[in-house]
């Protein structure tokens, strides 16, 4: 078996070949193993004495499929910090939300390992406040919607008849909340 062999390296992506497969990762080849990045299952509340009403998805032009994509809140995982430590962060920097209970931490694992080794964890935690106007850093674009389970069924029907771009992490999320109004066993009320 041959070792990694790093054919092009960026910011925030390389490009890799081992044997004949060429993927792209987040790490060079000599860096060790490790979660890259954190998506966060938020739900919502507007103030603290209320019931979960809501489902944080967020809304983001991407480059590479160029348009907006339907997405769950994410980011890279920092070194020496934990799971629910970064959906915390990534929650406030990609939304202006407030954690304020953490449920349920995943392992690791991946969503297209056939061309990237880049893992995630998940993290599904309550979030409450009101979403920041200019959400995310360095020139992002981003917006914050707080969905219903009726706006569930919505976003779901408009990516049915090719409306909406969705993010394979939020589909079974959207089905989950659409049609059973819980998701890991935290309900949300309609």
């Amino acid at each position: 078996m041959n070792l990694p062999t790093l054919l092009h390296a960026t910011r925030w992506i390389n490009l890799i070949q081992k044997d004949r497969w060429v993927y792209a990762s987040r790490r060079r080849p000599d860096e060790p193993k490790r979660i890259d990045a954190v998506s966060i299952v938020a739900m919502h509340r507007n103030k603290p004495d209320e019931p979960l009403h809501h489902l944080v998805v967020l809304e983001e032009f991407r480059v590479p499929i160029d348009q907006w994509e339907f997405s769950l809140p994410a980011g890279l995982l920092d070194a020496g910090e934990s799971i629910a430590e970064c959906g915390a962060r990534e929650l406030k920097e990609e939304t202006g939300l407030d954690v304020t209970k953490v449920h349920h931490t995943s392992g690791e694992t991946f969503s297209s390992a056939g061309l990237s080794d880049e893992s995630q964890a998940f993290v599904m935690l309550e979030s409450q406040g009101t979403p920041a106007l200019k959400p995310g850093i360095d020139g992002e674009r981003i917006h914050v919607h707080l969905l219903t389970r009726q706006g569930c069924l919505d976003l779901l029907e408009k990516n049915r008849q090719g409306k909406a771009a969705l993010s394979a992490r939020l589909w079974p999320v959207l089905m989950s909340v659409a049609y059973s109004g819980n998701f890991a066993g935290v309900r949300v009320l309609p």
